[in-house]
């Protein structure tokens, strides 16, 4: 048998930016241990350093120490410091696959500026990695990866192909042992040769002849500086050398570096997604912990990529250092002990701040587009701008003055009214100068000035959203000096009345087209052939009936004939775990049927129904002091509302989930019934893929295979697809009560502890046994929205990726501003500031007929310096489909760097594979 003779050591260090303490702790040790690498570098000419494939910790270092650019740059050049090509190490299953994207082209122009970037996509501690992972680096022009978890125990060998859903593969290093396992080597001062020699027996049969890798590093470890003269003193049968993470892969795959796509013959595949816990944990808690953390996380990406679509198709401006700022606080958000939730208290609240963050510069380019699109009606109508690329009905909520008066279209659903006395106060004389600091050109108190009355008792405005005629705020201060000098004492008593017009929130329907605007006028908006009715515990269209039982629960029957019983009934368990973990107690203590139900229609229809179900359980406060596998006696209220709404012509219940936690220790899951039972599987949307999974897990390691899996998008078993709006967890389970199989989607899961020393289902520590105070969510408000799709056919003929991108992105609305100001956003006399908008597209600007979802429309710089339009799809499915999009221009097929691979491509007619991800710009003129 042949044996390796050489052992590459990888200095390196796994730097955690933030974890059980949080970043700016952790940079201080960053900025000292990269000092002393430097000096270490420069004295060393033959040692190599790998920094961990993400430039963050480079960005990181050189904000608190900008003199050092050089050095660092001068290392990069000499092939001794590798960065790269990451920004951070992500968490692959808690953020989108345009956040990948984006993670990607951060990291790499990030390395850029300091030469060249680490040609590998090293993801060393990952909790899993997702199925498109091999398509993406390749579309980077990246052939090789190295990674650790979630690899199939049939892997014998050091190496794999991993492929994706597409047939895009990568070849892969396996740590096997991890990204420290020559730490051992060097523990026992002296014994260097011997400890080699039986690792490399150890190990022969996974190497064959080729070098063996041995990762010297571990997590925060600063890089022995002594390291060239130790390995120079060896003088064992196994040869040791030093290189980079990267610098051995090309050493034991030149065929594979330099272009031959047979170079893999002969090595392990493994397709699709890493979720084994063969020789790894995989800490699949961690999807379920911090829950807020994940919906801010969705809400920041689906806030971005609404406000580089409508930036890209309507704005005038240039707002791409905005959108690098923002992207740069979400992908740094990303990191594997982030948007996890798995650090410590301050860790979690900070990443929450840069998540809101990124949304804040979404919303400030959202509503500067919008201004622009408002100066292009009249202050009496309204705009919708539909982000998606397929057209819709879209539903949007606008406000009406004095509705009782005007002539309204069946498309119009009166809501709330809003209240019509603003200010009421009484002054005395020297006081009614204030009325002047409080009017701003024509606005007072959030509205416009219309008319003002002047009697000997007071003064009264009439104000509005939209103007009418003019305010001449000159005759105005002449009228109230008047009367103040008609009262020399100052004493007498006016009364000041703000009123403002008779308003009801509507809610008006309107068809609009992919990445298109639409005028709306409530006076001709008409209602669908199928309209919503709502009464008593039933909400129906002719697509669907949802009933609420005695108990809160929902009988939901679709047109098809598909019935989900007993649907939305909630599962409230204790819990022993930690942050990364979920540690079952005792079945026996499981809460599922509530002490009162409350139903109540808060809208009837025709455009929306909704029904709110009120629930109240008797939950324990906690687990027994003494016996952890109990939960404890004493009980909280646990109050949970259920918005039930359904929508005329819409196949699908919608559902928000409402509550604030009282108790601690505990999981909350809502049950989604399938219709069916003893289910193979379910298939999960997300990071532009569908991923097929079993209902158990590959188990090995210390860690008991829970089937609990992170859901982005949709998950669909037997009947149902369950469409999400934040990152989620799921787990297939049978059902009991009903004998089918549900999905149990994870509301909220509270524990105290970052990690225990003692799991029930772990065999060893993941991290220090920290206090946790902030997981347990106590007193926190949890709202999660999902929705229900009903159908016998699958999840891709009842057009799940279709109805998942419109649940999770909603149309813009705004009151025009052509001719005068107007309440824009909330803020009076908004508008004016963006320019006129008279070249606004009349028709789609880019449109999708099929099911093939536009991921991403913004505006890039291409090679010349110019700014083009680019897009990005993604056929979900697993067959080749018409990609049947239409856009003006000539538009060129890129990778996802941007370098053509095709040009002139017709979008209507263009075949997008199975499973692909295809991008496109619009060539300048």
């Amino acid at each position: 048998m042949d044996t390796p003779d050489e052992l590459v050591i990888v200095p390196h260090t796994h730097w955690d930016r933030e974890w059980y303490e949080p970043h700016d702790v952790f940079r201080l040790r960053l900025v000292h241990m990269v000092d002393r690498l430097l000096d270490t570098l420069e004295q060393n000419p033959g040692y190599r350093f790998t920094l961990d494939g993400q430039a963050a910790a480079v960005d990181d270092y050189l904000e608190m120490r900008p003199e050092q650019r050089e050095r660092i740059a001068a290392a990069v050049e000499r092939g001794q410091l590798a960065v790269g090509p990451f920004l951070i190490l992500l968490d692959e299953f808690l953020c989108d696959g345009e956040t990948i994207v984006r993670n990607l082209e951060l990291g790499l122009r990030s390395s850029r500026r300091l030469g060249t970037e680490m040609r590998l996509g090293y993801l060393p501690d990952m909790f899993g990695h997702s199925a498109q992972m091999p398509q993406l680096l390749r579309g980077f022009g990246l052939r090789d990866a190295m990674l650790w978890r979630g690899v199939p125990a049939r892997v014998d060998s050091h190496a794999f192909a991993w492929t994706a859903p597409d047939g895009s593969t990568v070849r892969t290093e396996y740590l096997m042992d991890g990204y420290g396992n020559a730490l051992d080597l060097f523990a026992l001062p002296g014994q260097l040769d011997r400890l080699v020699r039986e690792y490399r027996d150890q190990v022969a049969g996974r190497y064959g002849s080729e070098p063996i890798l041995g990762m010297l590093g571990t997590d925060h470890s600063a890089p022995p500086a002594d390291l060239m003269q130790v390995v120079e003193a060896a003088n064992g049968e196994v040869e040791l050398t030093v290189d980079t993470a990267e610098g051995y892969v090309r050493r034991v795959a030149p065929g594979w570096a330099a272009g031959d796509d047979g170079a893999l013959a002969g090595l392990p595949v493994v397709a699709g997604e890493l979720r084994s816990h063969a020789r790894g944990n995989l800490l699949p808690g961690v999807f379920s912990i911090r829950t807020n953390l994940k919906q801010a996380m969705a809400d920041a990406e689906r806030r971005l990529g609404v406000a580089e679509r409508l930036d890209a198709a309507f704005g005038s401006d240039d707002h791409r250092a905005f959108f690098d700022t923002a992207w740069y606080r979400l992908v740094e958000s990303t990191a594997h002990d982030s948007v996890t939730g798995c650090g410590v208290d301050a860790t979690a609240s900070e990443v929450e701040g840069r998540l809101a963050t990124a949304a804040h510069v979404a919303r400030g380019v959202v509503l500067r587009t919008m201004e622009r699109i408002a100066a292009s009606v009249t202050p009496d109508r309204h705009v919708v701008a539909n982000p998606t690329g397929f057209a819709r009905r879209a539903h949007v909520e606008i406000r009406l003055h004095d509705p009782e008066r005007l002539e309204l279209g069946s498309g119009v659903q009166l809501l709330d009214a809003l209240p019509e006395v603003l200010g009421d106060e009484t002054m005395a004389t020297r006081e009614l100068r204030k009325l002047l600091a409080r009017i701003h050109g024509r606005e007072l108190f959030g509205q416009l000035i219309n008319d003002w009355t002047f009697t000997d008792h007071g003064v009264r405005f009439q104000v509005a959203e939209a103007p009418v005629g003019d305010f001449d705020l000159a005759a105005f201060t002449e009228e109230l000096e008047r009367r103040i000098a008609s009262d020399p004492t100052g004493e007498r008593t006016w009364r000041v009345e703000i009123m403002a017009d008779p308003r009801r929130v509507a809610l008006v329907g309107v068809d609009v087209g992919g990445i298109a605007l639409a005028e709306l006028d409530p006076a001709t908006a008409t209602v669908s052939d199928d309209p919503v009715t709502a009464s008593g515990r039933t909400l129906a269209n002719r697509r669907l009936t949802a009933t609420v039982d005695e108990r809160g629960n929902v009988t939901i029957e679709a047109a098809d004939g598909t019935v989900l019983r007993d649907a939305l009934r909630l599962v409230d368990e204790g819990d022993r775990g930690d942050s990364y973990n979920y540690g079952p107690v005792s079945a026996a203590t499981a809460v599922t049927d509530p002490d009162e139900v409350e139903v109540a229609v808060l809208e009837a229809g025709p455009l929306r129904g909704r029904l709110r179900v009120r629930r109240r359980y008797a939950v324990p406060a906690r687990l027994d002091a003494r016996d952890h596998d109990a939960r404890a006696e004493a009980s909280v209220p646990l109050v949970v509302d259920t918005v039930l709404e359904l929508r005329e012509g819409e196949p699908m219940l919608r559902v928000e989930v409402d509550f604030v936690n009282p108790a601690a220790d505990h999981r909350l899951r809502v049950l989604v019934p399938t219709a069916e039972r003893a289910l193979a599987g379910s298939s999960a949307a997300g990071q532009y893929v569908v991923t097929e999974r079993g209902r158990e897990g590959e188990g090995g390691w210390g860690e008991f295979p829970l089937p609990t899996y992170p859901a982005a998008r949709f998950v669909h078993a037997g009947r149902a697809s369950l469409i999400v709006t934040k990152h989620s967890e799921y787990e297939v389970v049978a059902d009991e009560r009903s004998g089918d199989d549900a999905i149990a989607l994870t509301l909220v899961r509270a524990v105290g502890m970052m990690s225990v020393n003692v799991h029930p289902l772990r065999d060893e520590p993941a991290g220090g046994q920290f206090e946790v105070p902030g997981a347990q969510y106590l007193g926190t408000r949890v709202r999660t929205s999902f929705a229900v799709l009903p159908s016998a056919a699958g999840w891709a003929e009842s057009g799940a990726a279709r109805w998942s991108e419109l649940v999770r992105t909603e149309p813009e609305v705004v009151r025009g501003t052509r001719g005068g100001p107007a309440v824009v956003g909330g803020v009076a006399g908004a508008g004016g500031a963006a320019g006129a908008a008279d070249d606004l597209p009349a028709g789609p600007v880019l449109e999708v007929g099929g099911d093939v979802v536009l991921e991403s429309l913004r505006t890039v710089t291409d090679a010349s310096g110019a700014p083009v339009l680019e897009a990005r799809f993604v056929n979900y499915r697993g067959a080749a489909q018409p990609l049947a999009a239409r856009a003006d221009g000539v538009w060129d097929r890129t990778d996802l760097t941007g370098a053509a691979l095709e040009t002139d491509v017709d979008l209507a007619s263009f075949e997008i594979g199975a499973a692909r991800i295809e991008t496109f710009r619009r060539r300048s003129a």
